[in-house]
Parts: C-alpha cells; structure tokens; sequence
C-alpha cells in the first residue's frame, strides 16, 4: 500500500469535516443579502463566501498536513507556478461563483490532492444539497454498464460557446442521438461518476483548481478526462499557465472506446 493511499484514508474525516465547515459559511452568506461581491484583477467575481471558505478550508489543510504546500484560487498569483511541489493541495473554495450569485444552487467546494502531475484525491461538496462526493486513484471501480440508445451530454450552464454549437452540430450531422443536461460548477464531472450523464465537452477555457477534485472522483469511477487534442489523461503542474486544455470527459471506458474516435473529426474544427 502506497503511503500516499495511507495518508488520504487516515486524512479522509478531517477532510469530509472541512468540506462541510467550508460549506456552512457558503450557506451563511447565501442566505444572507450581502455576498459581498466584488471583481478580481482578471475580472471574475469573487464573494464573501468565497473569502470565508478558504480561510476554513486552508487552516483545516494546514492542519491536516504543514509540509503540504496549497495552492487556492483565492490566494494565486503568477509567482505560485514558479514553485510547484510535486505534491501539493489543490483548492477552489467555492468552484461555480457565478452559479452561487445567480442563485441556482449548482455551486460546490472542491479540494484536491495533486502528485507528479496528477489528480490523486478529490473531495467535492454541493453545500445546498450537502452531498459530499471522494474518491481516488488507489481505489478504482471498473464497472463498465452498458450503453444506452441516447448519448447524455453534460455541458456547462453559463458558459457556452461556439465551439459547443459546432460540437452539436457535428453530433447532428452523424445522426448521433443525444439529450443535453446543464450543470454548474464540478456538477458536472460528478454527474459522470453518478452515471447520470455519459460525456463532458469542454472547449472552453477552465482553471486547473476547477476540474482537479471531480477528476480523481471521475477516474475512481472508473471513467477519464482526455485532453484535446493530444487525447492523454489531462494533468496538472504545468508551470506555464493555471488553464485546462480543452477536454472531453468519458463517464467510463466503453464510452471512451465507442466515441473518442468519432470525435477526433470533430477536434480539428476546434477554435
């Protein structure tokens, strides 16, 4: 056994309890009619329950483990890529702000463990419904359930683009059958793991602390997020930018196998 795997089964409590401690504060500020809102230097939004969640979430980390560097959406800067551990935590503490200022309910808080590049722990939680959701690389489920007649689709609520309609469109051409569901936040990656929904396209730009948490939960389900185009299993570290690729995530293997070739048509048409 890895000590890594030792290190997340013995952290695992701690971490539940900090999701949800994380989550209160969201709830309390929700709930309020102050968010606080104001706008980053890059021009997204950010709230008070953003503020008070990752101050909960970095004292419960620092707790859990002082020699484990963090890296947050709240406190980045472009001097945090210039000195990346090979194991480090990975936050967004409330992924889907613009989700939460619009009040859909479909905001989350997302913690992630990264090493050598890759997505091995994940812990999300939805603070409307209180679900939590983890999983990690060490343990994975291979279950591959069968297909079924209508591809389902899980694409973003606020931010859709050209690339998308083009992506239908594509799908259209190739009397692919298809439903579309909308999601906010790392929803999205969780509704693959719930086998609620089959793929995740995303051809537009996202932020590694976004995807990282629901990425190891996907995986530990047995399913993948492929970047495009070189279609490897996205990774992380990468000391040049903070942003994704653009990628496709699979809800399982067979997914992957039946439409990976399909698409690759599709992605030279990508902009």
């Amino acid at each position: 056994m890895k000590l890594e795997k030792i290190f997340i089964e013995k952290s695992l409590p701690a971490l539940i309890q900090c999701v949800k401690d994380a989550s209160i504060e969201i709830m309390n500020v929700y709930q309020s009619n102050d968010f606080g809102q104001s706008n980053k230097s890059d021009g997204s939004p950010i709230t008070l329950a953003d503020q008070k969640a990752n101050e909960v979430i970095l004292n419960c980390l620092q707790s859990i483990s002082p020699d484990i560097s963090i890296i947050s959406e709240e406190t980045f800067d472009d001097n945090t890529l210039k000195n990346i551990d090979n194991m480090y935590w990975l936050v967004d503490p409330l992924d889907g702000t613009k989700e939460f200022i619009n009040k859909t309910d479909e905001f989350t808080v997302n913690i992630a463990l990264i090493n050598n590049e890759e997505a091995i722990f994940g812990i999300v939680a939805a603070p409307v419904s209180k679900k939590i959701w983890h999983g990690s690389t060490f343990d994975i489920e291979n279950e591959q359930d069968s297909m079924s007649n209508c591809l389902r689709i899980v694409m973003s609520k606020s931010h859709k683009n050209d690339n998308d309609k083009l992506f239908l469109e594509f799908l259209d051409q190739r009397n692919i059958n298809f439903e579309i569901i909308e999601k906010g936040s790392s929803l999205k990656l969780c509704s693959l793991a719930d086998n609620e929904a089959d793929i995740y396209p995303r051809f537009g730009p996202t932020s590694e602390w976004d995807i990282a948490a629901a990425h190891a939960i996907l995986v530990s389900q047995g399913g993948s997020v492929i970047s495009i185009p070189n279609e490897t299993e996205l990774s992380y570290s990468k000391q040049s930018s903070i942003l994704n690729p653009y990628f496709i995530a699979f809800r399982n293997e067979a997914t992957k196998s039946e439409f990976l070739p399909v698409l690759r048509d599709f992605f030279k048409k990508l902009v």
